[in-house]
């Protein structure tokens, strides 16, 4: 793995699109602007492969070689998320079939069925021919797997493709996930409910749009068509692995539709497209606390837009500012690599509205000057932006592709969302009062983390997480679990000998009932204090053997008396049963209670719209922090030193008011 020793700033080019004799002008264009990396390739399987079998890689090998010659590095992009022309005549059957039945066709992106293996003999040729071509070529410093994929993908609806292939195949998949036992998934899914119950694994049927289907199918199919789509990435990056020793990512989107886990297992790197405008520009820091722990190595921003979003119409205008506060706040968080899509505004299509670095005629857009100061800059600091990493706030928060699947088919509580909720109650609260957690899938190793939050996890089997966070736990973490945790089986059932799983004996709590929505219900908490809910979801517990009520609901006629709080010690450390959604400032004082019993403080005390964060390394340390919300944020300096942008000394203690997206860089002296 290659170690970048500044800043990767680029954006993605389509050369293909235009006149060949456009090439010059647009890489003198990046260089005058400050740019060091263009992707390429990941939609032109036609400019390579024009006829079946016949390949022509000199538009591509042109740019690779000029940008060489200018000091831009290249990211290859594989082009299977768009089929040939002639491969779609050819070959109709490779599109897939939506829920509704519709068949797909060739014009947008993804509309393949992942499991056609006529499909996937043409990538598997067209992805080693371009490993052949530009595999070894030292200016290729990355490689992209296809685009953005989802199991659910544009027009394929919520369930992925429904072709008849897929129908069967999906058929073997149950039978080696229940070993060939069919009354084993009947009683795991509870098939009795509308007699349902299935004979064999050939009653199993591709899904359809009706609203009563059954919920533990729709579950494993979705996971099916997750797996596929894995499969399909993981294939490819068998094929580049041959011939490059460059780092293989997919560029994946901030929704839990393709299963991270699975993802981070076969990537070198993690890839992330991110489009937050001036509306949720601070939720970006939820994705980036995702991306960086999932390799321990810094991500790659592989698509953010530097003036507006857009598709057929152009919208999330980005004011002046924004653009300079998007990348910076990338890179503090974790990115080594920022870029923009796109070079060149398209001048047909789909997304000929979507906004660029550059027009369509070749001028600079308005952001021009930003993006030259913004290159500036990232040359400026590349020295501490390069030789020190974020470090961990010492708190964990565990974030599901399964979950959101789970509830997604079947919601416990109406309304609730499960990426927005987890961001919402308990990522953000902790992120206001700079105890921000670093958000990790259930596989990650908790080892570095003194507490960790598992809220919204019905399945606590998902990668043997009961079994790691025991451990942990018992040699002294504290371990936080709920609400709506511990209560399904892996498809999404209910348990029949008990309302939680295995926490109910580990931790001597007993749940009694829960209650959907309702009211906010005030909460008192043992040591005196008092807190409150929100109207979310409820859990009534009881207590026995060495569990204790830490608080109680104060309130409510069906719940008041009942443990809202247990704690159980467990080895060295404890676990904490939660079983209300509570409100942010009691998550935070309670939040802050727990931490500083394991010795972890907040970084330091700002403004909710200011994100900071320390960063170590062989540079020694530096502090990081940045204004989100367009407008003036304080912060106080949790060490002394100077500023990196301009060179201003501060003293370690001095509150400092940054203005609309201002940021700092204080490395310490």
């Amino acid at each position: 793995m290659f170690k970048v020793r500044k800043p990767i700033f680029g954006s993605n080019y389509y050369p293909e699109a235009w006149e060949r004799t456009e090439i010059d002008k647009d890489i003198d264009l990046m260089v005058k602007l400050g740019l060091n990396c263009v992707r390429i390739a990941e939609f032109a399987w036609a400019t390579m492969e024009p006829e079946d079998g016949k390949f022509d890689f000199s538009l591509f090998r042109e740019v690779v070689d000029k940008c060489r010659e200018r000091g831009i590095s290249v990211i290859m992009g594989t082009p299977t998320a768009c089929p040939p022309q002639w491969l779609a005549n050819k070959h109709p059957e490779i599109f897939a079939v939506a829920i509704d039945g519709t068949h797909q066709t060739i014009g947008g992106r993804r509309d393949v069925c992942p499991g056609s293996e006529v499909y996937l003999k043409y990538c598997d040729r067209i992805v080693e021919e371009m490993a052949k071509e530009f595999g070894r070529d030292d200016n290729v410093i990355g490689w992209q797997i296809d685009n953005e994929i989802e199991p659910e993908r544009g027009n394929l609806g919520a369930m992925g493709c429904t072709c008849d292939e897929c129908e069967k195949r999906f058929r073997e998949y149950m039978k080696k996930q229940y070993d060939g036992d069919i009354a084993a998934l009947n009683r795991e899914w509870g098939t009795g409910v509308f007699s349902l119950r299935y004979r064999s694994f050939d009653d199993l049927r591709k899904p359809s749009p009706r609203v009563w289907a059954h919920p533990s199918y729709n579950f494993w199919w979705i996971k099916f068509q997750n797996d596929a789509q894995l499969d399909f990435i993981r294939r490819q990056r068998e094929i580049i692995a041959k011939y490059s020793d460059a780092p293989v990512g997919h560029d994946s989107m901030p929704i839990f539709c393709l299963d991270y886990d699975g993802l981070m297992r076969d990537m070198d790197i993690m890839q992330f497209n991110h489009y937050n405008d001036v509306s949720n520009f601070r939720e970006a820091t939820f994705w980036y606390d995702l991306m960086r722990p999932m390799k321990n190595r810094p991500f790659w921003v592989t698509e953010t837009s530097c003036c507006w979003n857009g598709s057929t119409t152009a919208n999330g205008m980005r004011p002046k500012g924004f653009n300079n506060a998007n990348v910076w706040l990338s890179v503090f968080l974790g990115a080594e690599l920022v870029d923009y899509w796109l070079w060149r505004s398209h001048y047909g299509g789909h997304e000929l509205m979507h906004g660029a670095c550059v027009s369509s005629c070749g001028r600079p857009f308005h952001v021009g000057n930003e993006i030259k100061e913004l290159s500036d800059e990232l040359e400026l600091t590349s020295d501490v932006i390069c030789g020190t990493r974020p470090v961990t706030s010492g708190i964990a928060l565990h974030c599901s592709t399964p979950a959101n699947e789970t509830f997604r088919f079947q919601n416990m509580a109406q309304g609730f969302a499960y990426c927005r909720d987890l961001q919402r109650y308990f990522y953000s609260p902790l992120a206001d009062i700079q105890l921000r957690p670093d958000v990790i899938t259930p596989s990650h190793p908790v080892d570095e983390y003194k507490l960790v939050f598992t809220p919204f996890m019905p399945d606590l089997t998902e990668a043997d997480l009961i079994g790691r966070m025991l451990a942990w736990t018992k040699n002294g973490g504290t371990w936080v679990v709920g609400p709506m945790s511990d209560n399904r089986n892996r498809s999404g059932a209910k348990f029949t000998d008990r309302a939680l799983g295995s926490l109910e004996n580990i931790a001597e709590v007993r749940q009694e009932f829960y209650l959907p929505g309702g009211e906010a219900y005030p909460v008192g908490f043992a040591c005196g204090a008092s807190g409150n809910s929100l109207p979310v979801f409820y859990e009534a517990y009881t207590v026995s053997g060495k569990a204790e009520t830490v608080a109680e609901f104060s309130d409510g006629e069906y719940i008041k008396g009942y443990s809202a709080i247990t704690s159980t010690p467990y080895g060295k450390g404890k676990i904490i049963i939660l079983g209300f959604v509570p409100s942010p400032e009691t998550l935070q004082e309670f939040a802050k209670f727990l931490a500083a019993e394991k010795g972890v403080k907040p970084l330091t005390t700002a403004d909710k719209n200011v994100v900071t964060v320390m960063r170590e390394g062989e540079n020694g340390r530096a502090f990081a922090a940045i204004e989100t919300s367009r407008e003036n944020g304080k912060v106080t300096l949790p060490i002394g030193g100077v500023n990196a942008f301009d060179g201003k000394a501060y003293d370690k203690g001095e509150e400092v008011v940054l203005p609309p997206y201002g940021k700092l860089l204080v490395v310490e002296k």
